[in-house]
């Protein structure tokens, strides 16, 4: 099986050999994927949606991996127990907060896992600063084109972490570090919606959204430096 860009990202943070929970898996091609190539030894693939969980079911009888992917129907990491072994917890696909809400309500079960995988569609700087205060890490970050869009995946480990400057959480620390190749892109994408934003508050004659308006200048201005400092020879295509 091929992956698409955002799923094969995803695969290539997952250490070899792993169990892993697949935490709104649709399809239920990445869970496949894993087991094919060695990479999941056991996966537990959970859906919140029968009818979603049913068409995972029709794949893994397509490719008969019914042994090694178990289907569980439930929320978020609920229907996960401690004797399954779970040591890599995957999140695709779903907004920053409504992944900080899933993680939140099974707080009990973050020791179980050695690490979580991330790839939120939107609300990523909130996301970011949600997991460092809560104790966890940012120990790898990479940032995958499918289409038009650039998807931010992150894999998080247990262990308290500094961020210095608060632009690192809009921006992904391990991403201005590693300098992805893709991170002049990303950072052009958000100066962009810095000026959409603050065009539109501009013809508001509200107190508030002068203020609004002078923030998302500022982060502009401040984008823009990081930019000059990443430079342009990122991958644009």
């Amino acid at each position: 099986m091929r992956l698409r860009t955002r799923l094969a990202a995803l695969a290539s943070l997952v250490p070899e050999g792993s169990v892993v929970a697949d935490i709104g898996t649709d399809h239920a091609f990445l869970p496949i994927f894993l087991v094919q190539e060695g990479l999941a030894r056991k996966v537990i693939a959970v859906e919140n949606r029968l009818s979603t969980l049913n068409r995972a079911r029709q794949s893994l009888n397509l490719f008969n991996h019914n042994y090694k992917i178990e289907l569980r129907l439930g929320d978020g990491l609920k229907p996960l127990r401690r004797e399954d072994g779970v040591e890599i917890v995957v999140i695709a696909g779903l907004g920053g907060r409504a992944i900080c809400r899933m993680l939140l309500a099974s707080r009990e079960k973050w020791d179980w896992f050695q690490m979580l995988i991330l790839q939120p569609m939107q609300e990523t700087p909130l996301l970011r600063r949600w997991l460092v205060a809560h104790g966890m890490r940012l120990v790898s970050e990479r940032l995958v084109r499918e289409g038009a869009k650039i998807y931010e995946i992150m894999a998080v480990g247990r262990g308290r972490q500094a961020v210095a400057d608060p632009l690192l959480f809009e921006l992904g620390p391990c991403l201005v570090r590693e300098r992805d190749p893709l991170l002049a892109a990303l950072i052009k994408q958000k100066i962009g919606r810095c000026r959409a934003i603050a065009a539109a508050l501009q013809s508001s004659g509200r107190r508030e959204s002068k203020f609004k308006q002078a923030y998302f200048r500022e982060k502009e201005a401040r984008l823009t430096e990081v930019l000059a400092l990443v430079g342009d020879s990122g991958d644009h295509r």
